[in-house]
């Protein structure tokens, strides 16, 4: 199942290198890679890392609107990047935590933890 959490902003969006920079920052076991801009698939695969963990391996991606990461992996660490990037974000935007077919979705607070995401995919029978 694939993941995604999503903002709308006319005015933010998070630019592809400081979401690199934050990468190397809170995940430095993170295996991170940058597209060119002009090559094949860029536009919704911008930035991509692999995280492994004791929890597995967690995949994801960043749209290279700056405002979508698409995240692949056991839900405990969707959850836990999930709230990690929540937090890069600024505290008024409506973040949205969804599947690829929105058969769950709802909104992480900025001061949002773990469980707060998990209730998300819970409420939908879909742990």
């Amino acid at each position: 199942m694939t993941c995604l959490v999503t903002f709308e902003s006319d005015t933010w969006r998070l630019e592809r290198d400081d979401l690199v920079r934050a990468l190397a920052s809170d995940w430095p076991q993170a295996e991170v890679s940058v597209a060119h801009p002009d090559s094949p698939g860029a536009e919704v695969r911008a930035v991509e890392w692999i995280v492994r963990s004791e929890h597995g391996m967690l995949e994801g991606y960043a749209h290279s609107n700056g405002q979508c990461v698409y995240l692949e992996g056991p839900i405990e660490l969707v959850a836990d990047f999930a709230v990690w990037y929540r937090r890069l974000l600024p505290a008024d935007l409506q973040v949205i935590f969804c599947d690829e077919s929105y058969s769950f979705d709802g909104v992480i607070p900025p001061d949002a933890v773990r469980g707060d995401v998990l209730a998300i995919v819970e409420s939908a029978g879909q742990s």
